[in-house]
């Protein structure tokens, strides 16, 4: 399973009770409603269902250990990854001349 380097990094260096949002890529062939269940008993609130039977999940950053733990997920990754929608938005600034 895929985990992104923003949740790696979350996930070493966790803040207890410090809220994220993460997109939960469901693998092919795997049941939506029971990763949904799993998750949500692993501790994180199904905010919403995304295209290809992903959903995007809330969670305490303290708790994302167990969620990569679960059957059926072929990626994690910040729900806000889809958030960056021009160059400005971009965490690093760049210089235009390169």
């Amino acid at each position: 399973m895929y985990v992104s380097r923003a949740v790696e990094s979350l996930r070493a260096d966790p803040v207890d009770g410090e809220l994220v949002d993460l997109v939960l890529e469901t693998a092919d062939g795997a049941d939506s409603e029971r990763v949904a269940a799993a998750a949500e008993a692993a501790g994180a609130t199904v905010e919403r269902r995304l295209q290809f039977d992903d959903l995007l999940v809330s969670t305490t950053q303290d708790e994302i250990d167990a969620l990569c733990g679960l059957d059926g997920l072929a990626a994690i990754q910040t729900g806000n990854v889809n958030a960056i929608t021009t160059p400005d938005d971009v965490e690093e600034d760049l210089d235009p001349r390169d």
